[in-house]
């Protein structure tokens, strides 16, 4: 039997749990997170360095000393109340490091607690502006943690980086205008480049849903500054360091977003959406970030179509689809797109988790993704080919499958939102399952080693 002073890594709970096994003490004296303690985060058992526990994201663990025979003798040992009248939604994953657990909660705040006695440490409260525009709760699901510092994101498009004993700020960046809509509400990542040896912080912008480019962002960890950005819509300039790059798809006249009678873009383009507003994943052999993009902007499928032209001819990309970045240039490597032309809000940004498989004797390194869409898919991670898709819910009714040679959905006729008939000013209704928030949401879910599942 395994035994482990945290007995198991997890997400955040209110509650710590007395066992037979003692919680390590809160001393501070660990040198510091290494980028070699984030690789072998899935295997260490003593710490949760990591959104996802690991770059591959499986949320895997090899304790077993808790296990469904005995898991009904657990007792609270201490709780602790995120309080006030900033109590409200709470999607954080918890780090833990050295004895202390980090974990951080609504209205950009984070607190720092003894794990074994629940006292706090110290607690951050960011101080927010007027006017910024959350859209889906002012939530914030994590931080990550290198070196001697924490790191996480806040409401008014900022992300701040903290000392891990102390609290007090190091540094802090605002990466866009929150007026316009950029938040951040997804937990940073830290990765390490394969051809650099550079260790960057990875993180998205939130906002979608008021019509924002979506953008991921590389950083030096030390000092806050920009390495590289990439929009995740087609034609949008990227950046690296400081300097314009290139745009996104490799042109600035984009194929797949329609124009206007008058030869220009169509205002949806400038808008675009795709934000990637969860966390990435990192495959260190193909030296490649894995993080999926949001749903386009404005939701209007026929904003984002030609006039009188049918919207399966009009993908808007990079949107509702996972996307391979280069670490060292922000350059895109590959895309798939789970939801052309997304007009139910499916977005793409459920997690990537990446996993091997053999096929024929051969092992396949792939991601796994289940889409709010309904559908699961299995991608080649390194090349971003299609391999497989399929139900993981019941009653889907806006697509009858993925075919199995293009990889694209074969939609149900009448499951698209309608044009307004002639003298309305909006279409009929329509019932669509899944709804807007899926088969399944942004909760994660993780992979086992011991069997294969998901």
């Amino acid at each position: 039997m395994k035994r482990n002073p945290l007995l198991c890594k997890t997400t955040l709970t209110a509650l710590a749990f007395a066992l037979s096994s003692t919680l390590l003490t809160s001393n501070a004296t660990a040198k510091g997170v290494t980028w070699e303690d984030i690789k072998n985060d899935a295997t260490t058992t003593e710490d949760v360095l990591m959104y996802g526990m690991g770059p591959k994201a499986q949320r895997f663990s090899p304790l077993d000393q808790v296990n469904k025979s005995n898991v009904h003798t657990l007792t609270p040992a201490w709780m602790m109340s995120f309080g006030d009248e900033k109590q409200r939604g709470q999607e954080s994953q918890a780090l833990v490091y050295d004895g202390i657990i980090y974990v951080t909660a609504s209205y950009s705040r984070i607190f720092a607690m003894d794990a074994r006695t629940g006292e706090k440490l110290w607690t951050y409260s960011h101080r927010l502006p007027e006017g910024i525009r959350p859209c889906c709760d002012v939530v914030n699901r994590g931080a990550a943690i290198f070196g001697d510092k924490v790191f996480f994101g806040t409401l008014d498009a900022g992300i701040v980086a903290l000392d891990r004993i102390t609290g007090k700020v190091v540094w802090k960046k605002r990466f866009e205008d929150y007026k316009a809509g950029y938040t951040m509400t997804g937990a940073p990542t830290l990765i390490k480049d394969q051809r650099t040896g550079k260790v960057l912080l990875i993180h998205g912008s939130s906002g979608d849903q008021f019509g924002v480019v979506g953008k991921l962002f590389a950083r030096d960890p030390d000092t806050g500054e920009e390495v590289w950005m990439r929009p995740f819509v087609e034609g949008h300039m990227g950046r690296l360091d400081g300097e314009e790059s290139t745009p996104t798809g490799g042109s600035r006249e984009p194929k797949t977003w329609p124009r206007d009678e008058n030869g220009e873009l169509v205002e949806a383009w400038h808008h675009g959406g795709g934000a990637p507003w969860q966390s990435a994943s990192f495959d260190m052999e193909t030296n490649t970030i894995i993080i999926g993009a949001g749903n386009p902007a404005p939701w209007n499928t026929w904003k984002r179509t030609a006039k009188g032209d049918d919207p399966r001819n009009w993908d808007n990309l990079y949107t509702s689809g996972q996307v391979g970045v280069d670490p060292s240039t922000g350059e895109v490597k590959w895309f798939y797109q789970h939801t052309p032309n997304d007009a139910w809000d499916f977005s793409g940004n459920n997690e990537l988790v990446l996993f091997e498989y053999q096929d024929g004797g051969k092992t396949v390194k792939a991601t796994g993704h289940a889409d709010r869409n309904g559908f699961f898919y299995v991608v080649d991670r390194e090349d971003g080919d299609f391999i497989r898709g399929f139900p993981f819910v019941d009653g889907i009714t806006w697509a009858t499958h993925i075919d199995p040679d293009t990889g694209r959905p074969v939609e149900v006729e009448g499951q698209r939102p309608p044009l307004p008939e002639p003298g309305q000013k909006s279409g009929k209704p329509i019932e669509v399952s899944p709804p807007f928030l899926g088969g399944k949401n942004w909760n994660p879910m993780a992979y086992s080693q011991n069997t294969g599942w998901f």
